[in-house]
């Protein structure tokens, strides 16, 4: 199932470019079991405004940004790079050599597990992808990127969540990523916990969290200390993100504290944020919109306006291919979903940001 009707205002509908994105190959790869992706958004340009990102993946390969306006993402969907994520590699979004533009990262997984990585111009992604390490997020590990030691370069971790839920971490040096890769906890992210990235107590270093879901939803959180994540993992919030919904992150109300969200999809469509204190996630989560990322659609998160709250995206994919916004306001996310660009992410391209587990 993918959108359905909308709403949507003639003047929002106005800022949506009419040109149609030539469509990428019909054949596309489904995610790969347990890797999931990131539901955060990137930005490319380095104009204080997160974009939008598609990887085709398969054979093709190609990879299409849409940049943000502040109130559409523009054009059609220009080609940044035209061989990178192929097959199916997972696909991440960071600024890793710290330049204030965000790039794209691949991860082979599997028993290769090469880590390549294309740096950002502002208009486009440079080179065939720089191996940046070499046995990084093996088998069916689940890659994240953060800043995980407040450099301003972003890092890389992996999750082997299962039984052993080992969390690995290696920082960048800005031309690659160091070392075989340190175990920085011993016990996060168990069996199929959903593992996220974020600055939840707004000290300039990403932590990670995760969330049980199903009928116990708690949310755990280990802040990184630079060189580690401390503690077994505090419990952070005791009813989130419940059954199969989806989660992710962002500073809704810009305090400087990453908050949590979860999209229940579906026929309700409900979105519920839970903001951070710096030591737990507030109250029982609060309804911030009640029609967004309908059935199967992939939400995700980022600061498309740059006011420095993050608001949620939603792409529809399919042969609509659609994606709409709903801006936060600091206590909720505004109206019932603008449409910011008509033909993005088609079929079952993998866009970014976008949560798919």
């Amino acid at each position: 199932m993918f959108s359905v009707t909308r709403l949507v205002s003639l003047a929002a509908a106005a800022t949506v470019a009419m040109i149609v994105q030539i469509p990428a190959t019909a054949a596309h790869a489904a995610p790969p079991a347990g890797g999931g992706f990131s539901g955060v958004a990137g930005d490319f340009n380095g104009d204080g405004r997160d974009d939008i990102v598609t990887f085709t993946r398969g054979s093709s390969a190609d990879v299409y940004v849409a940049l943000s306006t502040g109130s559409g993402f523009s054009g059609t969907g220009w080609k940044w790079h035209d061989y990178f994520a192929a097959g199916t590699e997972t696909p991440l979004v960071g600024d890793f050599n710290g330049d204030g533009r965000d790039d794209i990262a691949t991860f082979t997984r599997g028993a290769a597990a090469d880590v390549y990585v294309a740096l950002s111009t502002g208009s486009r992604f440079v080179g065939t992808g720089v191996k940046w390490h070499n046995y990084f997020a093996a088998g069916t590990e689940t890659p994240a990127v953060g800043d995980f030691n407040g450099d301003g370069r972003d890092d890389i971790a992996t999750f082997t969540r299962g039984s052993s839920a080992d969390v690995y971490v290696a920082l960048s040096t800005g031309h690659s990523f160091s070392g075989t890769g340190w175990k920085w906890h011993n016990y996060f992210a168990a069996g199929s916990e959903i593992p996220a990235v974020g600055d939840f107590n707004g000290d300039g270093r990403d932590d990670i969290a995760t969330f049980t879901r199903g009928s116990s939803a708690d949310v755990y959180v280990a802040l990184s200390t630079g060189s580690s994540f401390s503690g077994t993992g505090w419990k952070w919030h005791n009813y989130f993100a419940v059954g199969t919904e989806l989660p992710s992150v962002g500073d809704f109300n810009n305090d400087g504290r990453d908050d949590i969200v979860t999209f229940t999809r579906g026929s309700s469509a409900d979105v519920y944020v839970a903001l951070s204190t710096g030591s737990s996630f507030s109250g029982t989560g609060w309804k911030w919109h009640d029609w967004f990322a309908v059935g199967s659609e992939i939400p995700g998160t980022g600061d498309f306006t740059g006011d420095g709250r993050a608001d949620i995206a939603t792409f529809t994919r399919g042969s609509a291919a659609d994606v709409y916004v709903a801006r936060s306001t600091g206590g909720t996310f505004l109206g019932t979903g603008w449409k910011w660009h008509n033909y993005f992410a088609v079929g079952s391209e993998i866009p970014q940001p976008g949560i798919l587990w």
